[in-house]
């Protein structure tokens, strides 16, 4: 079975941050939907989300275990779309 491998990226700091597997797009995108709208002090997302995006950067095949890469990384989505603050 295959699944997604994705990545925050932090614009400010011009990094990606640790890779996460999730078995679709959609459920990554969910999630990160999730924490742009968490409000909390530590919540470096919620509280700068024009600094963040979302990147699938491969997949990863648990029959094999073989990672691919995707060249170059697609986005799937920006902190900034998902805020329902409207923005920031």
């Amino acid at each position: 079975m295959f699944q997604v491998v994705v990545s925050v990226k932090d614009l400010a700091a011009q990094a990606f941050g640790r890779p996460v597997f999730v078995p679709t797009a959609g459920v990554a995108i969910r999630s990160f939907r999730d924490e742009v709208n968490r409000e909390a002090s530590d919540n470096e997302i919620f509280r700068h989300p024009a600094d963040y995006e979302l990147y699938q950067i491969g997949t990863f095949d648990d029959s094999t275990g073989l990672v691919e890469a995707l060249q170059p990384p697609k986005l799937l989505s920006r902190a900034l779309d998902l805020s329902e603050r409207g923005g920031s």
